[in-house]
């Protein structure tokens, strides 16, 4: 009888005596290898990521996670929630639609990059040598991805500017502003290893794999361009001979009217929204990926750039009129408008505590952030805090080192990991993606730079309108 047959009879006498059969060593090493190939194997093709994991536990708690973070025993995320952030945002960016760091640059420091102390440390008195609320080491501690660069100059005065903006103020504009992005160059090459100065949403992914802050641009004010734009154009190609550059987005208007534009922060209205030269403007804006920006801008102008743009639109720093009634707050009628153009958008929220009410803390800016996403959905919704642009910060969210806090709140109100992912940078990377898909379309069908000039629109020179 063969010796495998032997141990087999062997085996079965065993178990009718109730004792423990020993296993055939080759037959255990089999079973474990094959263990582990299939565990290997199931790991690399079939198991879903750690994220994954998390967004389909959070999404089935979701409806009472609020309850159970209140609870005298919350759940893992709410009592792991500032962890939990953290982790998150170590892997996927948190991208601030509107930082005012060049506009401290300016005003404290003259635009003298050597004196400002952008990389210092804490002070042994707890405060931070830049004054403001943003620095590398605060970035690094809230575990930044990056922000939009602010481009911002006064707007020109009111009275001297002309009936139709033609007056040499504007020039003026044009000057400060390429101050503004010498500044942004000059900080960003300065610290290279902290900033990726790019264009594209791959380049903004690429830097943050390496460990970089994506820097967008942002122009804060189409008086900026000086009436111009071919003066757009050249903004446009300053870091970058391809489209898009660094410039991401440009304001349509600030707290003036402009050649374009009403502003919300100007009365009477100008051009009761738009002026017959904006079109030339959204057009050239839709070619080169640059967005349509309608924080500051008039209901009217704002419900007008909705159905005049080709691409998708952003509010990159603005608040909700629902909880404070200040016309420089998004309202409703604008929010809808979004939703039922179906063209993509976002709306990231401002949080000066003079436009956010209420309390004016960290709770009352998380409130915002749900009464719009409650209209707009989670996935067109951001951040835009104005931090180094504003006067006061909310407590709880005092500078950019407490990101995390706020990404913590908003896990402890039942936020999945996808929600989040989106909120924190994937909806304004996907709405700067999908204007760099219109811009490539517009391209193959053979758009052309607009020439039109101001003259062409308002008459020439001799016929000006003081």
């Amino acid at each position: 009888m063969p010796i495998t047959r032997l141990r087999n009879k062997a085996q079965e006498g065993l178990l009718l005596t109730g004792e423990k059969p020993v296993q055939d060593p080759s037959v255990k090493t089999l079973l474990k290898w094959s263990l582990c190939a299939l565990v290997l194997l199931w790991t690399f093709f079939a198991a879903p990521s750690f994220d994954s994991i998390t967004d389909a536990v959070s999404t089935l708690w979701q409806p009472s996670l609020d309850a159970r973070c209140a609870s005298a025993r919350p759940d893992w995320r709410c009592r792991n929630a500032r962890k939990h952030a953290e982790r998150l945002l170590s892997k996927h960016p948190l991208i601030d639609g509107h930082v005012d760091v060049p506009v401290q640059a300016r005003y404290r420091y003259g635009n003298k990059i050597d004196q400002i102390p952008f990389d210092q440390p804490v002070l042994a008195n707890g405060t931070y040598p830049t004054l403001g609320h943003v620095d590398i080491p605060r970035l690094r501690a809230g575990k930044s991805g990056g922000f939009f660069w602010s481009a911002y100059v006064v707007c020109p005065n009111e009275t001297t500017v002309g009936h139709n903006f033609e007056n040499a103020a504007t020039d003026i504009a044009v000057r400060d502003t390429l101050e503004q992005l010498d500044v942004i160059q000059q900080m960003t090459s300065k610290y290279h290893r902290d900033f990726g100065l790019v264009g594209s949403v791959d380049a903004a992914r690429k830097a943050f794999k390496h460990g970089r802050m994506i820097s967008f641009i942002g122009i804060e004010g189409a008086h900026s361009i000086g009436n111009s734009l071919f003066a757009l154009r050249a903004y446009a190609s300053l870091f970058s001979n391809s489209i898009p550059g660094p410039v991401r987005y440009l304001t349509l208007t600030h707290t003036c009217h402009n050649a374009f534009a009403d502003s919300a922060g100007q009365q009477p209205p100008r051009w009761n929204g738009l002026s017959p030269f904006a079109p030339a403007l959204i057009h050239e804006l839709n070619r080169l990926a640059i967005v349509p920006d309608l924080s500051h801008v008039s209901d009217d102008t704002a419900l007008q750039t909705i159905d005049a743009s080709r691409g998708p639109i952003m509010l990159s720093h603005s608040a909700a009129r629902a909880f404070k009634d200040l016309a420089r707050n998004v309202p409703d009628s604008v929010l809808n408008k979004l939703v039922d153009s179906k063209k993509d958008h976002v709306v990231m929220i401002n949080a000066y505590p003079g436009f956010i009410g209420g309390s004016e803390d960290l709770d009352q800016y998380v409130k915002h952030i749900e009464y719009v996403s409650n209209i707009v959905g989670k996935d067109h919704v951001g951040v835009g805090t104005d931090f180094d642009g504003i006067m006061s910060v909310p407590k709880g969210l005092e500078d950019v080192s407490h990101y995390p806090d706020l990404v913590s709140e908003l896990v402890k109100r039942g936020w999945s990991d996808r929600e989040l992912v989106g909120f924190v940078g994937g909806n304004v990377l996907r709405v700067l993606e999908g204007a760099e898909k219109v811009a490539h379309q517009m391209r193959k069908d053979g758009a052309q730079p607009d020439n039109t000039s101001w003259k062409d629109v308002f008459g020439s020179a001799a016929h000006r309108d003081l």
